[in-house]
């Protein structure tokens, strides 16, 4: 029987990910120190925008220093490359744009030809000084954090995702204007979209490629031409107005067609927005989001299975106020969802920073994008109820929390508040969320903790941990340890029923 065979149009593309890059970074400079042309210096600054651009995308997920040491590294020399490639593409388009010579094309050839060769001592320089043992060092440490984002994977996604909808909104706002800044802006996010895309989404690059290129030249030109307009400007004291109004005409003429490119590919029923977008299903986005905060855990939390089980037990305890019917915020599904993710990121660390635990997890969560089919507002409410999910109380004392509406301080309190009581427990020995049951009693409620010793430390703990959740509850929590049964002691047991231990009273 004859069976349909579908053929691929083309060979599918290597994954071209941070290691190769960063290998290819080190052939790139060989070829340079040996031979300084045009090719030798684009590939290398290819290679290190690759490498800086990955960095600067893992960073969100991931803080460890060793990223930011990576783009430090190769910052003096990408820029030192960049000044050369510059006079090499303005010196290019002088050329294109007018093949006959001026006054004004001449002079600005000579102002790049002087600047060209400062800049070819200045690279060589940068070249000679660039620390390979320590680039190589760093890409086997990189190599292995990297892989907490697996290639097309979900948080691979959620990552590629959130650069989409940052140069979708840098598209919006160029579409408004014909200001050099916001289009330069707009190159800028499609690159880093692209990058992403390549290191991360191999089989999506593999299908988006040309596209990706053909805008992120578009834009490229745009940008050259903004850039040798601005030269002739500071260029212009010495020449005819004729001759400065030709080459601003020339100028103008070639930008415009490269801008109507660019709105023909962007805009209408076949825009390469829409093309990209159908990549991320609208609801694939809450599970690009989760996979996005295990990643984090995963990069930043040294103790993860802790606060898997501080997770288990603060929703354990939203469900049981539910089920007792504490109040309306507990049948709001997205309420859960923040609860969760506080929990599930309630042991991250900042090692980049010298700040206090809970302080360096909430400064960089408010950095990061806000997750796919998040809010901001939502988001935020996570990244407070870390703040306090120890310490002091949020109150007035803290100027930037009193700052949040009201309505967002009532319910980072009582998200907080759970979670102090989640920690409380596990520390207390709680590991599984079923040890915990809620009874309603007249006053408040009655939690009953089962597999806790009956001990003034744990009562303590128990005592401070429960406060803020009565007071955002606005009813008391009476706790009640019940302590596991020795199985030497089980026929005794039988003879009388069990008396549960009040901790707290």
């Amino acid at each position: 029987m004859a069976h349909a065979v579908s053929i691929p149009s083309r060979a599918p593309s290597e994954h071209r990910d941070l290691a190769h890059w960063m290998k290819r970074s080190l052939e790139e400079l060989v070829h340079l120190r040996s031979d300084l042309t045009n090719d030798s210096v684009h590939d290398l600054r290819v290679a290190l925008r690759r490498c800086r651009s990955i960095a600067a995308t893992m960073k969100e997920i991931d803080p460890h220093p060793d990223w930011e040491e990576m783009r430090e590294c190769a910052r003096k020399l990408f820029r030192s490359l960049g000044e050369l490639r510059d006079a090499h593409v303005m010196t290019e388009w002088l050329n294109k744009l007018h093949r006959e010579e001026d006054a004004l094309k001449r002079q600005m050839l000579e102002s790049l030809a002087a600047g060209e060769k400062v800049a070819q001592e200045k690279a060589l320089h940068r070249a000679e000084r660039f620390d390979q043992k320590r680039w190589k060092k760093l890409s086997r440490s990189l190599r292995a954090r990297i892989r907490r984002v697996p290639a097309d994977g979900d948080a691979a996604h959620c990552q590629a995702l959130e650069r989409l909808e940052e140069a979708k909104e840098l598209h919006r706002r160029a579409m408004r204007t014909d200001s050099p800044k916001p289009w330069h802006a707009l190159r800028i996010g499609v690159k880093h979209f692209r990058y992403t895309v390549e290191s991360l989404l191999p089989t999506a690059h593999a299908e988006w490629s040309d596209t990706l290129k053909r805008v992120q030249d578009v834009l490229g030109n745009i940008h050259d031409l903004d850039v040798l307009c601005e030269m002739l400007c500071t260029a212009n004291a010495s020449q005819s107005s004729a001759i400065l109004q030709d080459w601003e005409l020339r100028i103008e003429n070639e930008r415009q067609l490269n801008v109507q490119t660019y709105r023909q590919l962007a805009l209408g029923t076949a825009s390469i927005w829409t093309h990209w977008q159908s990549g991320f299903p609208r609801e694939e986005w809450e599970r690009y989001a989760k996979a996005r905060i295990r990643a984090t855990r995963a990069a930043m939390d040294p103790k993860p299975s802790r606060s898997s089980v501080i997770a288990r037990i603060a929703m354990r305890l939203w469900s049981q106020l539910r089920l007792r019917k504490a109040g309306e915020i507990f049948f709001d599904k997205k309420e859960r969802r923040a609860l969760d993710a506080a929990a599930r990121l309630s042991g991250v660390r900042d090692a980049s920073t010298k700040k206090a635990r809970e302080k360096s997890a909430k400064s960089f969560l408010l950095d990061s994008p806000v997750p796919p089919a998040w809010s901001y507002s939502e988001w935020e409410r996570v990244a407070w109820a870390i703040r306090f999910q120890r310490g002091a109380e949020p109150g007035r004392r803290n100027k930037r929390f009193a700052q949040l509406a009201a309505e967002q301080q009532t319910k980072v309190y009582l998200l907080a508040g759970i979670l102090r009581l989640a920690i409380a427990a596990q520390k207390c020995g709680v590991n599984s969320s079923s040890s915990l049951r809620l009874e309603v009693l007249p006053p408040g409620f009655l939690l009953h903790v089962a597999g806790v010793a009956d001990s003034p430390k744990n009562a303590a703990r128990f005592t401070a941990a429960k406060q803020q959740l009565e007071r955002s509850l606005g009813k008391t929590i009476l706790l009640q340890a019940e302590p596991t049964v020795a199985a030497d002691s089980t026929a005794k047991v039988e003879l009388q029923p069990p008396v549960p231990i009040s901790i707290v009273r």
